[in-house]
């Protein structure tokens, strides 16, 4: 089943003589069970492509549908419901709300949707668990290292049933060992159903998924299966 199908998808920032082409005719689709890792120069347009993924921004040209809905056709409201109920991000900036604890702001996803504060806690703590920080779940994001609230921001985007995680660098701020603890966690969760897209600069961390796509100036320029390959693409060695 397909979680994600960008068509023909274009991103125009600007216009006229500064216009920025973030993105130019991609179309891509990611499975249920499926972690696919995008590579590229920095200004490839891979961030662009996590935020058309999920409703964060919008094509200017093109159809991006999750599980069957185009995102453009849908109200705020109905947009808004299926980032909190089908997607979850890992931002680069992380995002954390200072003022809630890790758990709380684990926790906050579930409880806007409607889930009771008992069960959204209850998940979120489970999740926290899952990445090693149980014992932490009452502290705040400043009395947490960089490392520990980069795990509580990928403990957010997986908690609960989403069915597409969107991870941009999630392992930035980690040190090795943590980093394939959290992308254990990842491949977990793509096992059991989920779909992932993992925008990373590391082959060691791509080799974590299914197949690899390389983008270069907003356009993909190849695709590849496991990363054995993807070294290749990186280096623009014959193939």
């Amino acid at each position: 089943m397909t979680i994600i199908e960008l068509r023909d998808v274009h991103r125009v920032h600007g216009s006229g003589e500064t216009a920025v082409h973030a993105l130019r005719g991609v179309s891509i689709s990611v499975g249920a069970g499926e972690l696919v890792a995008v590579m590229g120069p920095s200004g490839s347009g891979k961030s662009t492509l996590l935020n058309l993924c999920g409703g964060l921004d919008a094509p200017t040209r093109g159809e991006v549908a999750v599980e069957g809905q185009v995102l453009g056709t849908l109200s705020r409201r109905k947009l808004a419901a299926v980032r909190r109920r089908r997607v979850g991000y890992v931002f680069q900036e992380l995002n954390l709300l200072p003022s809630l604890t890790a758990v709380e702001n684990v926790a906050l996803p579930l409880e806007l949707d409607g889930r009771s504060i008992r069960a959204a806690r209850r998940l979120a703590l489970a999740a926290l668990a899952d990445l090693g920080l149980g014992d932490l779940a009452k502290r705040f994001p400043e009395q947490l290292s960089g490392g520990q609230q980069q795990r509580v921001a990928i403990a957010r985007a997986l908690v609960g049933e989403r069915r597409l995680v969107l991870a941009d660098e999630p392992t930035g701020a980690l040190d090795s060992e943590t980093g394939e603890a959290v992308l254990r966690v990842l491949r977990a969760r793509v096992d059991a159903g989920a779909a992932a897209i993992l925008v990373t600069h590391e082959a060691r961390h791509a080799a974590w998924a299914d197949r690899v796509v390389f983008l270069k100036d907003g356009v993909i320029v190849d695709t590849s299966g496991p990363i054995g390959e993807a070294d290749q693409l990186l280096s623009g060695a014959p193939r």
